[in-house]
Order: C-alpha cells, then sequence, then structure tokens
C-alpha cells in the first residue's frame, strides 16, 4: 500500500528541489556535485535534494508515492532511475522551485519524528523538454517532462543508479560513483543534523499533504 499524490510544479534553473519544511534551504557545494548522476545530487547532511530537470524554467509534472517499505522497481517507461538518502528532520518536506517562489508543502506519515527516507527518483522526457526550453502549462495542456518520487523510510546508504539512459544526464554525467557518498552516509548516520533553523513560508506556498495535517503535529 502507498500514498499518492499528482501535481504540476513550477521549477527553475533546470533543477527543483525537496528540503525539510520550515527550514532554510542550502546550496549544494562543489564537494557535493562531485561525481554527480546527472540526475539528483544531495548535500553532505542529506537535507537538501536537487534534481536536474531538462526543462529550463517552467512545469514538470510530478508524481509522488510513500511506502512503508522499498517498493518493487519498475525501470520500463524511465529513462533515468537513482536512489539516494535523505534525512527528514520533522515529516514534513518542501517540494517545487530552487527559488521558493512556489512551493509545495507536504506532510509525510511520521508526524515529528526526525527519520532517514529512502528516495527514489525517476525520471523521463528530459530530453524532449531541453530542446524545447521554457514551458509554462496551463490546467489541461499536457508537459513533456514527468517525475515519480518514492519515498520509505530506511537508513542512509550510498547512492544506486539503476537506470541513466539520457543524453542531459550523459552531458554532466561522472561514470564514477560519487567518491563522498559512502563517507556522507557513515557522517550523517553517527550523526544525525540537528533540526534546521525554521524560517516563515514564501508568500504563493500552495500546500498539499499526503495525510492531514495533524499527521505532522505531535
Amino acid at each position: 500500500m502507498s500514498d499518492q499524490r499528482d501535481m504540476r510544479i513550477s521549477m527553475s534553473h533546470s533543477q527543483y528541489v525537496l528540503y525539510g519544511a520550515h527550514a532554510e534551504p542550502v546550496e549544494l557545494t562543489a564537494e557535493d556535485l562531485t561525481g554527480g548522476n546527472g540526475l539528483v545530487s544531495v548535500n553532505s547532511a542529506g537535507t537538501y535534494i536537487s534534481v536536474m530537470t531538462g526543462t529550463s524554467w517552467g512545469n514538470v509534472d510530478l508524481t509522488i508515492q510513500v511506502t512503508k517499505e522499498e517498493p518493487a522497481q519498475h525501470v520500463d517507461g524511465w529513462n533515468e532511475i537513482v536512489d539516494v538518502s535523505m534525512h527528514v528532520p520533522l515529516g514534513e518536506l518542501n517540494i517545487g522551485d530552487v527559488t521558493a517562489d512556489c512551493i509545495e508543502e507536504l506532510c509525510l506519515p511520521t508526524g515529528n519524528e526526525p527519520r532517514w527516507w529512502r528516495v527514489r527518483v525517476h525520471a523521463r522526457g528530459r530530453d524532449a523538454a531541453a530542446e524545447e526550453g521554457d514551458m509554462w502549462a496551463e490546467e489541461g495542456d499536457t508537459v513533456l517532462e514527468q517525475h515519480l518520487l518514492q519515498l520509505w523510510p530506511a537508513p542512509p546508504a550510498p547512492e544506486v543508479r539503476h537506470k541513466l539512459t539520457d543524453e542531459v544526464g550523459a552531458n554532466v554525467r561522472n561514470p564514477d560513483l560519487d567518491q563522498h557518498t559512502p563517507a556522507k552516509a557513515a557522517k550523517a548516520q553517527a550523526a544525525p543534523p540537528e533540526q534546521p533553523r525554521s524560517y516563515p513560508l514564501p508568500h504563493h506556498t500552495v500546500t498539499t499533504s499526503l495525510h492531514t495535517h495533524d499527521s505532522c503535529e505531535q
């Protein structure tokens, strides 16, 4: 069984981001990007994820599934699939534009319990979207690029690359796994990051919940 939400998110700078709700966004360092897989990058604390898109500015369609354990893997129909680990201090996530101009707030089914999650990122249509460039979609329009994020509770672990086939990723990808990833995971597991400093949510925030908002409260 899984909780699922389908949404159309706004993104910019050829990426969208995931980070703990009410936490201050951070910048990925050069070390974080070393040995990139061409799809998803994670900061050293595991608290901030950037997903690379073919769309430069505009909208992508995103499905989020949350399960109790690792879901069966389905590679057909997707161009890129990578697993990474993420630490969520308060059971809530911000997902959307790196500039924080338009963010979706998602409530994970764990209340305020800090938890590590495994995130399986799927993408398709990035090459077609890259050729198109900017793509702002009206309601009912079809966009060229789709993503799927599957999340389940799991201890931090190194990145796993299941499928890497598109040109967008190939243009920036290092064929070797990130040499820093095992060290990052070991360091994070030994000393989980502290609860991030809270800050006011930006204007135009769109709120969606995988459960009711009460499930995010103690």
